[in-house]
């Protein structure tokens, strides 16, 4: 298992929360640290932490691990469903608060004039140089200092963390667990947004869970782990 944490999260990570249980049902875990991290505030850009995922994979790999899930929360649900589409050999997807839509954010109009700027930037040359661009989590924006040249590719709505495009990049049905947090407030995305955009496996669920957004890792550690005792591997 490999676990990714949410954005502007810090350690212990929320979804640390799995790790023991986790650990404790006989899977060997690892926790990477990921640019969207609030002391790092994207300071790689997002194809580079598909490579670091994809890292982590080989790594469980090498050490013997024959099917290999990844799990994330909130953006880092969205970093598994990017890195199982872009570059494979993941075997499992658990999905938790997914988080971070770009192409909602661009739509709602959040980052419509960041996006501009981020993308004049760069067309002058100036794409490495830290300026303010807008972030958003749960509805709070943001300014913070980001590279233009990854600002687009964690924002872009048509990039590379653009949920749609990644649901349907998949070429192979994988067991995918998604929980979505069930609490006032909150405006997590429908079955119908990205689930049913997937190729469907037969192990595959969507389920609400009550929780807040940065609660859900700890409030599903038991439908986690029953879950993959499931799985017909």
């Amino acid at each position: 298992m490999v676990l990714l944490h949410g954005k502007w999260d810090a350690p212990p990570f929320a979804i640390a929360a799995l790790a023991d249980p986790l650990a404790e049902a006989g899977y060997l875990v690892r926790q990477p640290m990921l640019p969207w991290a609030l002391r790092r505030r994207y300071d790689a850009p997002f194809d580079a932490a598909l490579d670091q995922i994809a890292g982590e994979v080989l790594a469980l790999r090498e050490a013997g691990c024959r099917r290999i899930v990844l799990c994330g929360h909130s953006l880092g649900a969205g970093a598994a469903l990017a890195t199982a589409a872009r570059r494979g050999h993941v075997d499992g997807l658990v999905l938790l608060a997914p988080g971070h839509f770009p192409e909602r954010l661009a739509a709602d109009g959040h980052t419509t004039a960041s996006l501009a700027n981020a993308a004049h930037a760069v067309a002058n040359g100036r794409g490495q140089a830290r300026v303010p661009l807008v972030d958003v989590h749960q509805g709070q924006p943001r300014r913070l200092r980001i590279r233009p040249d990854h600002y687009l590719g964690y924002f872009a709505p048509d990039g590379p963390a653009a949920w749609p495009g990644n649901c349907q990049r998949l070429s192979t049905a994988l067991p995918m667990l998604w929980l979505v947090e069930d609490a006032p407030g909150t405006a997590a995305p429908g079955i119908d947004y990205a689930f049913r955009q997937v190729p469907p496996h037969p192990a595959s669920q969507w389920r609400r869970v009550t929780a807040t957004h940065h609660d859900t890792p700890a409030s599903s550690t038991a439908i986690v782990i029953d879950w993959l005792t499931q799985l017909d591997w």
